[in-house]
């Protein structure tokens, strides 16, 4: 498995999948963005939004009461 950002490798004795390493990375509804190591996500090599939840305010549109 490669960073995404700095090309380092990370053992893979067990032959594990991308989307299940340690290094694996998601967006705040949980959809896989790639495989980052903590150095490349901490810093600007992670082109994503960092947002741990879900918030509706930057969802888009919302269909509110007052129509």
């Amino acid at each position: 498995i490669i960073c995404q950002g700095c090309k380092k490798k990370l053992d893979n004795p067990d032959n594990i999948k991308p989307s299940q390493s340690e290094w694996k990375r998601e967006d705040s509804y949980g959809i896989f963005t790639g495989v980052y190591c903590e150095e490349c996500y901490n810093s600007n090599k992670y082109p994503y939004r960092k947002d741990r939840y879900y918030d509706s305010a930057y969802a888009g549109e919302r269909l509110d009461e007052d129509y």
